[in-house]
C-alpha cells in the first residue's frame, strides 16, 4: 500500500517546520551578534573563490561551447 502525499499539503509542513525550528536560532542572534568572530577573513576568501569558479565556467563554456559552434579553431597549430 503507497501512501501519497500531496505536494502542497508537503510544503505548507516544510514551512511550518523551518519557522518552528528558526525561533530558537533568532533568540540566540544578539548575543552571537555581540562576540567579534575571529573567523571574518573566512569569507574574503570564498567569496573570492566563488568568483574565480563562477569565471571560469564562463570562460570554459565560451571555449567548448561558443567557439567550436562558429568555428573558431583554439589550440596548437599543427604542422
Amino acid at each position: 500500500m503507497e501512501i501519497s502525499v500531496k505536494a502542497g499539503r508537503a510544503a505548507l509542513l516544510s514551512v511550518v517546520v523551518f519557522l518552528a525550528l528558526a525561533g530558537p536560532a533568532q533568540a540566540a542572534t544578539p548575543v552571537l551578534a555581540a562576540a567579534t568572530p575571529w573567523h571574518f577573513w573566512l569569507s574574503i576568501v570564498l567569496a573570492v573563490s566563488f568568483l574565480g569558479l563562477m569565471l571560469q565556467m564562463i570562460v570554459g563554456y565560451v571555449v567548448k561551447v561558443v567557439m567550436p559552434k562558429y568555428g573558431i579553431k583554439v589550440g596548437r597549430k599543427s604542422t
